[in-house]
């Protein structure tokens, strides 16, 4: 219902105009309809012309996408699009300049799609959340439904994604907690050290282990996942 509500309200602002200025708007409004409406679809070309401006070097785009018109009657359009490190929008004013907001991947918290009324011509709205709290979720609305649902469905699977690689270095940062475990940053997977795990540092190592299982930092699943490995290194 967004779309209606926008173009209700600013139908209702051109009858108080009218009103007010007594017909004068009606002088005035289809110059404001030419500038609004006339060359749309060159002026979208502009606006992914000057969202591609801002990217970085060897950053590709991997969706994008300009807000449909009914969401800007009173501003440019807003361009968005997705890239392999980040999520980009840029806002144009009025008279010139820019604004540009991005989250980076391993930033994003969550994705939402809401699908407007009429959505041939109202599109989807998109809300980014970043992942630290204190920095503000990124909204887009009237995206057209294409695009919409394809910069959602990369979204959610980076999201995922991220959210899987903090899941397994927290594990790790546990693991090396318990002392005697390094953490690599490559693929290979963490590994004691060779030389703690003999006699009584193995028998040390597992009760730093147990230790971390009964303060509940790691679950039972992973205090046995930990115990095996300290036991076969040793």
């Amino acid at each position: 219902m967004k779309g209606i509500f926008y173009l209700l309200g600013w139908a209702l602002v051109w009858v108080a105009i009218c009103m007010l200025s007594r017909g004068l708007g009606l002088i005035i409004f289809p110059a404001y309809a030419y500038f609004t409406f006339a060359g749309s679809d060159k002026r979208e070309v502009q606006a992914l012309d000057k969202l591609s401006s801002t990217l970085m070097n060897d950053e590709e785009i991997v969706s994008q996408a300009v807000q449909h018109r009914i969401f800007a009657l009173w501003h440019r359009r807003v361009s968005l699009a997705i890239t392999n490190s980040r999520i980009v929008v840029v806002e144009r004013g009025l008279l010139g300049g820019f604004t540009m907001k991005d989250i980076q991947w391993k930033d994003l918290a969550d994705v939402k799609i809401d699908q407007n009324v009429l959505s041939q011509y109202c599109g989807s709205n998109l809300v980014f959340a970043h992942y630290s709290g204190s920095v503000g979720a990124i909204e887009v609305a009237g995206i057209p439904d294409r695009e919409a649902s394809e910069i959602y469905s990369k979204s959610q699977a980076e999201e995922q994604a991220w959210e899987e690689k903090r899941r397994v270095r927290a594990i790790e940062e546990k693991r090396a907690a318990s002392g005697g475990v390094t953490i690599h940053s490559g693929p290979q997977s963490s590994v004691p050290t060779a030389q703690a795990f003999s006699g009584n540092a193995m028998l040390e190592q597992i009760e730093n282990a147990k230790r971390l299982l009964d303060s509940g930092v790691i679950s039972d699943a992973e205090f046995q996942e930990m115990k095996a490995k300290i036991i076969s290194a040793s």
